[in-house]
């Protein structure tokens, strides 16, 4: 008999060979349709299906049916495997995509107390959005951003049930909640909370809600002066294009990506909701959304071809989408994370880190180095006035040289 090493690495307890309990084999086998569909490695769907799999032997030995899945339910699961001596991985892993498949197949239910259930914070919130909506007529981009920056301080003056107490509001509490939500962020994101944070307050205000106005008591961030724009050099942008391998898929997305950055000056959330049915390959035309607007480019040839190679390699997604996640589920990126994938480019390259929109402003002086004017760069750029625009002319120095009075002569 071999004698086991004390220091031997230890071993979940394993699932029967067989699976058994109220998932197998229809719901397994839907599970791993439904991953093969979204695009996962059959590696990671075994683990995910392996996971599903536990969940059936755990349901199996605390009698409970296919009916009675839920948020509860899996919190028992979950909590069981954490008691074990040693933990699966998957519990950890593969979790959340075990979840999302009950939520898309509808075996997982919520009680119907549960879907009543509203707090009175959740309600505050929703009723703060209704304002912003039919109040102040925001577009749902900003009162999505408004709400992710500035719904945190409801709840941090209610108590453990979700009851406001909107007495408790005051300057001091409205400054540490600013503060606090905005250490990890930079200037610009600081002033979106500051702003978030107002608007809170004046509909809180005009609601009864409080009795005076606390916006003048909310402190500006540090910093928060207009800048100039910044863009980058003809070294810096040749850098990142180094850095992308065009013979990988990868590599051909992000040149794509990079390319068009550059020379269209779009905006992160424009290039994330770029899809196939925007690309008019006959006219050589692009249609960009964002901003609730509408405008069209011309495809310059680099950036045609560029976006010709990537699209040749491209992967089976589950959406239109240009530019998509190379992990499963495949489907079109957000705009954070097309501007991580400039952050990492800039590491790959050696360089400051920079982010999509000093893309955007280089395509802008691009233009006004090169002789264009105000109104082309508007027309780039997708602004509605001019004047937004006029921010640029203030680093042409080309033109401004040409202003400029030689010293010691009179206009």
């Amino acid at each position: 008999m071999t004698k086991k090493s004390p220091t031997a690495r230890p071993y979940v307890d394993r699932i029967p060979l067989v699976p058994v309990g109220p998932l197998t084999p229809a719901v397994l086998a839907e599970c791993s349709s439904w991953l093969a569909g979204q695009g996962y490695s059959p590696g990671s769907a075994a683990s995910i299906v392996n996971l599903l799999a536990r969940l059936s032997l755990w349901m199996q030995a605390n009698d409970a049916r296919v009916d009675q899945i839920g948020e509860a339910l899996l919190d028992r699961f979950v909590a069981s495997e954490h008691s074990r001596a040693v933990v699966a991985a998957t519990v950890t892993t593969c979790m959340g995509t075990m979840r999302r498949f009950l939520i898309a197949a509808g075996y997982l239910v919520t009680s119907e107390s549960e879907l009543c259930a509203v707090t009175e914070a959740q309600a505050a919130v929703t009723a703060w959005r209704a304002w912003m909506r039919d109040e102040r007529g925001l577009l749902e981009t900003t009162i999505e951003a408004r709400c992710y920056y500035g719904a945190g301080l409801v709840d941090a003056v209610a108590t453990a049930d979700g009851t406001v107490q909107w007495s408790r509001l005051d300057a001091a509490t409205v400054n540490v909640y600013v503060a606090e939500r905005g250490h990890a962020y930079g200037v610009v994101t600081r002033a979106h909370i500051v702003d978030a944070v107002r608007c809170l307050l004046r509909w809180a205000l005009s609601t009864g809600r409080i009795s005076r106005d606390l916006t003048a008591g909310v402190l500006k961030p540090p910093g928060t002066r207009r800048t100039l724009p910044r863009g980058v050099g003809v070294e810096q942008v040749a850098a990142l294009l180094n850095v992308c391998d065009p013979a990988t898929a990868i590599g051909a997305r992000d040149r794509a990506l990079v390319t068009m950055l550059v020379r269209l000056g779009l905006r992160a959330g424009e290039a994330a909701r770029l899809t196939l049915d925007d690309i008019d390959w006959a006219a050589g035309y692009l249609k960009i959304s964002g901003k609730g607007r509408e405008h069209t480019l011309p495809i310059p040839v680099d950036v045609g071809e560029a976006l010709e190679a990537w699209l040749r390699v491209r992967p089976a997604a589950l959406d239109r989408g240009v530019f998509v996640r190379m992990k499963a589920p495949r489907r079109m990126m957000t705009p954070s994370g097309i501007s991580g994938i400039i952050a990492r480019l800039s590491g790959l390259a050696g360089i400051d880190r920079i982010y999509a929109h000093r893309l955007r402003h280089t395509a802008a002086m691009d233009v006004l180095a090169g002789g264009g004017t105000l109104t082309e760069a508007r027309e780039l750029l997708g602004h509605v006035y001019t004047v937004t625009t006029m921010a640029y002319a203030k680093v042409d120095l080309t033109s401004l040289r040409a202003l400029t009075v030689p010293f010691g002569q009179v206009p």
